[in-house]
């Protein structure tokens, strides 16, 4: 009896425990799968906002130029010196202002009646004439009329128009003068081009969406060209980037049309993650967004039943390692999406900080950003001495680079770069940049100019990038790396070594 009461005690125990270590394991698989959805979301979201934010801001960067541009040709306007009877002197005073910005493609000084002046860039230079009323005229498009309802604006953006003697469509950014209204016209083929480098995932979409309802938008899958759509084209439309669109705004809005909120929808049996940013003013012509289906930001979640019937024909002890493979797996996916950024100084005391405490493998000094103070003149190896600093920061740990500070951390300021104001400075910092590392990169590139005691320096901020960066002179690609407080050029054949280094 007591022999029969033993083994009963044995069979309760042992199958408490077998109940235990199955609802244990139940547990634990449930837990994974909630944590590996919240992990998997995150990296969406992660991928998402990044890629936003790199297109955002070449779009940004693109568009930059012209509210400055209008803003000066309204300043020369109040004071008298746009004249339309004389258009040489008008093509004096203009050509300069825009000709090194290749995206104004065109410039309207139009007067409330009569001729008006028209400045077109050719493949020969410029072309100045003065068109009347019997010409396609401007003063029929909506954002000439929006410049007379709304003069205080600082700038309209139309949609796509025909832009006079171009012969072409495009976009104008149209703002009120006195006595003028004032236009920059910007072909579609150039932004076409320019859309094509947009880091947009290979079935993503790209939208536009402005006040008006209207929906411009880049596909890879429609050879990167733009594209705008009405609001009743989006319900009624057959084409299925249309569909996904008007689904994507519908869920948008069903989400409370939060910016920088991700949310998700399906369309077709397919989820689709999508997030929205506000426009900024006098920039953007409306609220920028980016969709793209799960299947290009990562695999698909596995569902909980999937494992917990695995769970249940595998061994407890199998069970457990794939528990701790998985939370090793998603950690490292973790702490790859979630890396850091630099923070930069806030306060004028902490920037005096940063200067105090020298160079390092994290903080370089430049005394300016073009100019040679041995020579006294311009000089490439000035720029290209930062340039490779930049390059070494984003490929490396990130860093700040001060300009306008000697290396013994003497406070110089930015009047050795003689430049006319500090648009022209950052203008010129932005093409630097453009031209020998990439706008793909801008996202990681944050830069200011800060007061330091009596002078002003230029404070730029890197962070890491995930994606090698290349420095681009002439034909040569070269990749650099911080070591210490040193940049070093690392030969093309470590570079994949370096990289894998990094990742790990």
């Amino acid at each position: 009896m007591n022999t029969l009461t033993s083994g009963r005690q044995l069979k309760n125990s042992l199958s408490i425990t077998v109940v235990v270590l199955v609802l244990t394991g139940i547990a634990a698989v449930s837990w994974i799968t909630i944590k590996e959805f919240r992990v998997q979301q995150t990296v969406y979201t992660k991928i998402l906002q990044q890629k936003l934010d790199s297109t955002r801001s070449q779009f940004r960067m693109y568009l930059a130029p012209f509210p400055n541009f209008l803003h000066t040709l309204q300043l020369w306007e109040q004071s008298g010196m746009l004249d339309l009877e004389d258009s040489a002197g008008l093509e004096k005073l203009i050509i300069p202002l825009v000709d090194s910005t290749t995206q104004v493609a065109s410039v309207y000084l139009i007067p409330p009646s009569g001729e008006y002046f028209c400045l077109t860039r050719t493949d020969d230079g410029w072309q100045s004439s003065l068109l009347d009323e019997k010409e396609p005229t401007c003063r029929t498009q909506s954002w000439y009329q929006d410049c007379l309802k709304n003069p205080t604006k600082p700038l309209h953006w139309s949609e796509y128009v025909f832009l006079p003697v171009l012969g072409e469509v495009g976009l104008v950014a149209g703002a009120n003068g006195d006595s003028l209204v004032i236009g920059l016209g910007i072909r579609e083929t150039n932004l076409d081009q320019f859309t094509a480098e947009a880091p947009i995932t290979e079935n993503g979409i790209f939208i536009r969406r402005n006040k008006d309802g209207n929906v411009v938008w880049v596909s890879p899958k429609h050879d990167n060209r733009m594209n705008i759509n009405t609001s009743e084209e989006l319900l009624v439309s057959s084409l299925p980037e249309l569909q996904i669109i008007g689904r994507a705004l519908m869920a948008w809005g069903e989400n409370g049309q939060t910016y920088e909120a991700p949310f998700k929808f399906r369309r077709n049996g397919e989820t689709w993650w999508g997030t929205f940013y506000p426009p900024l003013e006098s920039t953007d012509p409306g609220d920028l967004g980016l969709i793209a289906p799960a299947s290009d930001l990562g695999r698909r979640l596995e569902s909980v039943t999937g494992w917990v019937t695995w769970i249940f024909a595998a061994v407890l002890g199998l069970a457990m390692l794939a528990v701790v493979m998985q939370a090793f797996a998603y950690s490292s996916k973790w702490r790859r999406f979630t890396q850091r950024r630099l923070k930069a100084p806030q306060s004028e005391e902490e920037l005096q900080e940063l200067v105090f405490q020298g160079e390092s493998d994290q903080v370089e000094f430049k005394s300016t950003m073009r100019w040679n103070l041995h020579t006294d003149k311009p000089g490439k190896e000035i720029e290209k001495a930062w340039l490779k600093s930049v390059v070494a920061y984003l490929n490396t740990r990130g860093g700040f680079l001060l300009i306008g500070v000697a290396d013994d951390g003497e406070i110089l300021g930015l009047e050795g770069d003689k430049f006319k104001n500090e648009d022209k400075f950052l203008l010129h910092f932005d093409n630097l940049i453009k031209q020998h590392i990439g706008l793909q990169f801008a996202s990681y590139i944050n830069a200011e100019i800060r007061t330091l005691g009596q002078q002003q320096i230029f404070l730029v901020a890197c962070d890491r990038c995930p994606e090698p960066v290349y420095l681009k002179i002439a034909e040569a690609e070269d990749f650099f790396i911080r070591m210490g407080p040193s940049t070093r050029s690392l030969p093309g054949s470590r570079v994949m070594g370096y990289l894998k280094e990094r990742a790990e």
